[in-house]
């Protein structure tokens, strides 16, 4: 029997009749079937009752540069990102936008341990659809031309499988549109492609890609409404919601009410029909842990945030601020969202709480939802803790492979989990879902490094990037240069087309031991948790930042300590043999278990002392080696510290290298403190 995704609500306490006045909102009327005009949009701005604090900017206007740009590169010419229909032809390979798509006699199941509503027929449009996404959007961001050519060949491909009505998906005109308990996915495959096709759109511009989302869209629209179809029932799978990050976006770009006004019916009425962790009444039941289905409740989170700013209703808010008092007991310091498949309200643990790719890339997106409406500046942190530690550390740095499901502390990889514990490109044998994922986690991140602030521009998250946008109707370009995460300087350099007096909001790291900011002729100051850099910018001006970081000792859930410095955490490798177990048409991947060749190389421990859990002195040595162009490959520099050897009672020196190292594919990150019989630390 496969397990249940969903949640019986106990009988409505006070919190979930509060909702009434939203579940029972107004009737919506379909949209008028219409084509939009061929033109470009009309660029009427999105209102929203409570005004959100930062805007996205155009997907495009932020690129990545150094360290990050060579990972876009290397992982789209070497990695599956680049290759996934040839790694995986049964999921990736299906072209069932096109030509496969599902008919009554051709239902196209994805296989393996892949399963849902109608059969799992809408599994291969999730999968080929994030990861056509997500590699066009990677592809996007190198600013390669080559690269450019691929991404546009694949936008093409999609605008050729649309029908004349508009309809762009996976099913055939007598299979589509299903409603109730039929579940076939239709409005989540197509949120899968759409998301893509919009980035696509706002890089370049084609102004004939927005008319064919809006056409799909309004097709797809006019099927499902108060009165029409029903998108859910109480026992289907509930990604359908998702199409709500669609709607967000089509009204951002266009002002059309029409979209808004569906997406508040989706979340309205999938919190009448379906009994999840998001459903607005489980949300407002406290006493309702989270239980279900990782990613499922980690992508839903931004969806009553999103419903709360564009409406006002106080009681969204309250369910908006539920979603992330419920999500932090679930969340390991290092990022990772506890989602091996199921939350079941499991605490973290970094010895067993295992998270995914796709639970990661959701729980980052959210974060970073969360963060441009509510300007908060913690959540826009967590999010860069999420990408720099837990999802460097879930993959290999040559992009060949990833785990779908990883822990923080991993002393092998053997199949564990039904074989969802293994590095592969796809996991085809059990659901290709995580790796097709996790090629949108990049640039999402990207995209949202910097945001538009109502005085200015906004650093939510730092890397090196590019920034090429308007502020105050004046073009702007902002070079930011540093090799963050291994280092906390950064040199940032504004090129305006012509004067143009704006601020810099710089957001704090919580982790911050000295802040620095200069910029001459600037005035500096410290709102919270911001630096706030004002002055009128001209050609040649720049802003030298530079944040103090020493090492922290993080308490973990089974009574042991993390390593942090700064934004990275620190593991201990442990030398492994990796084995293949499964070969695939293309050179150079493959499925790998890991074991360690010489366990007792884990067993280590902090010294202690009466006024902290450690004194062992870190250091902080640079590895010459290192190739700045991949520094996942081989640490930039390794933390270097005496630790007590369990087995010797003895204090060692050993290196510590970021948790997401190529050298530290197997690796123990969290630390008892030493027996106070121990010897000393010299």
């Amino acid at each position: 029997m496969k397990p249940s995704r969903f949640i019986r609500l106990p009988a409505p306490g006070a919190g979930m009749l509060l909702a009434c006045g939203f579940l029972l909102g107004a009737p919506m009327a379909a949209p008028a079937d219409t084509a939009p005009a061929d033109t470009a949009p009309a660029n009427v701005p999105a209102t929203y009752a409570v005004e959100p604090q930062f805007q996205l900017l155009k997907f495009g206007e932020v690129m990545p540069t150094g360290w990050i740009r060579e990972q876009f590169i290397r992982d789209l010419k070497n990695g599956f990102a680049g290759h996934m229909p040839e790694i995986a032809p049964l999921t990736c390979g299906a072209l069932i936008f096109g030509v496969n798509r599902n008919t009554p006699d051709h239902i196209q199941n994805a296989g393996g341990g892949s399963w849902g509503g109608a059969e799992g027929a809408w599994w291969k449009g999730e999968t080929e659809g994030n990861w056509r996404s997500g590699s066009t959007m990677m592809a996007l961001m190198t600013g390669l031309p080559e690269q450019r050519a691929i991404a546009d060949a694949k936008v093409a491909y999609l605008l050729k499988t649309q029908d004349a009505d508009g309809y762009m998906g996976i099913y055939g005109p007598t299979v589509r549109w299903a409603a109730g308990d039929v579940d076939n996915g239709e409005l989540w495959t197509q949120t899968c492609i759409f998301r893509g096709l919009l980035a696509y759109y706002e890089a370049t511009g084609r102004t004939e890609v927005l008319r064919a989302v809006e056409r799909a869209v309004r097709l797809t629209m006019s099927h499902y409404g108060e009165g029409l179809k029903d998108p859910y029932g109480a026992e289907t799978q509930n990604h359908n919601l998702m199409f709500v990050d669609v709607m967000e976006r089509l009204y951002d770009l266009t002002g059309d009410t029409a979209y808004r006004d569906f997406g508040l019916y989706l979340y309205r009425d999938y919190s009448r029909d379906v009994k999840t962790d998001i459903a607005l009444p489980t949300l407002l039941a406290a006493d309702h842990p989270f239980m279900g289905h990782g990613a499922t409740t980690y992508e839903g989170l931004r969806v009553p945030v999103w419903a709360a700013y564009v409406t006002g209703d106080p009681i969204l808010r309250a369910g908006a601020d539920e979603a992330f008092a419920k999500s932090w007991a679930h969340v390991s310091p290092t990022g990772g969202p506890v989602s091996d498949e199921f939350i079941a309200n499991k605490p973290t643990d970094p010895d067993l709480g295992g998270y995914e790719g796709c639970g990661e890339k959701e729980w980052m997106t959210s974060l970073l939802s969360a963060a441009q409406k509510t300007g908060r500046a913690a959540l826009a942190e967590q999010a860069e803790t999420t990408f720099y530690n837990s999802v460097q550390g879930s993959r290999l740095p040559d992009g060949t492979a990833m785990d779908y499901v990883t822990t923080d502390n991993i002393y092998r990889v053997d199949g564990a989990i039904m074989n969802r514990v293994v590095f592969s490109p796809a996991h085809e044998d059990v659901a290709n879902c995580c790796a097709p994922n996790f090629t949108q986690i990049g640039p999402i991140f990207v995209r949202s490094m910097w945001m538009r602030a109502a005085d200015g521009l906004s650093a939510m998250l730092y890397g090196p990037c590019d920034v090429r946008t308007a502020v105050n109707g004046t073009a702007v370009r902002i070079e930011e240069e540093t090799s963050y995460p291994f280092s906390e300087r950064f040199h940032i350099r504004i090129e305006p087309e012509a004067p143009v007096e704006f601020l810099l909001h710089l957001r704090i790291p919580s982790w911050a031991t000295s802040i620095s900011a200069v910029s001459e002729g600037a005035e500096v100051h410290r709102a919270g948790d911001w630096l706030l850099v004002a002055k009128t910018w001209r050609p040649g001006d720049a802003v030298d930042v530079s944040f103090g970081a020493e090492v922290q000792p993080v308490p973990a859930n089974n009574g042991e300590f993390y390593v942090r410095r700064g934004p990275l955490f620190y593991a201990l490798p442990i030398a492994a043999i990796r084995r293949a177990v499964k070969d695939y048409p293309v050179p150079g991947f493959h499925d790998y278990l890991v074991f360690p060749a010489v366990w007792a190389q884990g067993h280590y421990a902090l010294a202690k002392s009466a006024d902290s859990p450690s004194t062992s002195t870190f250091s902080l040595v640079p590895n010459p080696a290192a190739d700045a162009r991949f520094p996942w490959d081989a640490a930039p520099a390794r933390l270097e510290a005496s630790l007590v050897n369990l087995g010797t009672d003895k204090p060692e020196t050993v290196s510590l290298v970021p948790m997401g190292s190529g050298e530290a594919i197997l690796r123990r990150m969290t630390f008892p403190l030493a027996p106070t019989s121990a010897s000393p630390i010299r």
